[in-house]
């Protein structure tokens, strides 16, 4: 399952080009404001819910940050090749790239569609 914040423009386009990719419906998304997301997230500490997107396992484990994507992609079908090409770039490098994205996602969000927030859990 997908969480990401479903108050930034930038997460909201991200997240609907990532359920245009899942073609085979293998992933939820659910915005982290979402009450439904509230037990999901309680290994996390309230002053880092929303420090990065997360991606939440069947066995209830949480990845986040850039270190995160390769499972993301790898989760879906149409993805897969490049997620495992993906998981071949160290996590720290990965981190960075998110890190860098992250921390200009007001300007980034200023030039990507505004849309919904996609909600796919039961």
């Amino acid at each position: 399952m997908l969480l990401y914040d479903g108050e930034c423009r930038l997460c909201r386009f991200a997240a609907r080009c990532i359920v245009r990719l899942d073609r085979r419906q293998e992933l939820a998304f659910l915005p982290l404001q979402d009450e439904a997301a509230t037990p999901l997230l309680t290994a996390v500490p309230d002053n880092e819910r929303f420090d990065t997107w997360r991606l939440a396992s069947r066995d209830g484990s949480l990845s986040g940050f850039g270190a995160a994507a390769p499972a993301l992609l790898a989760a879906m079908q149409l993805t897969r090749p490049l997620g495992r090409l993906l998981g071949r770039i160290p996590d720290p490098t990965l981190d960075r790239a998110y890190g860098l994205i992250a921390r200009n996602r007001g300007t980034l969000g200023r030039l990507a569609p505004d849309g919904p927030a996609p909600r796919t859990y039961p």
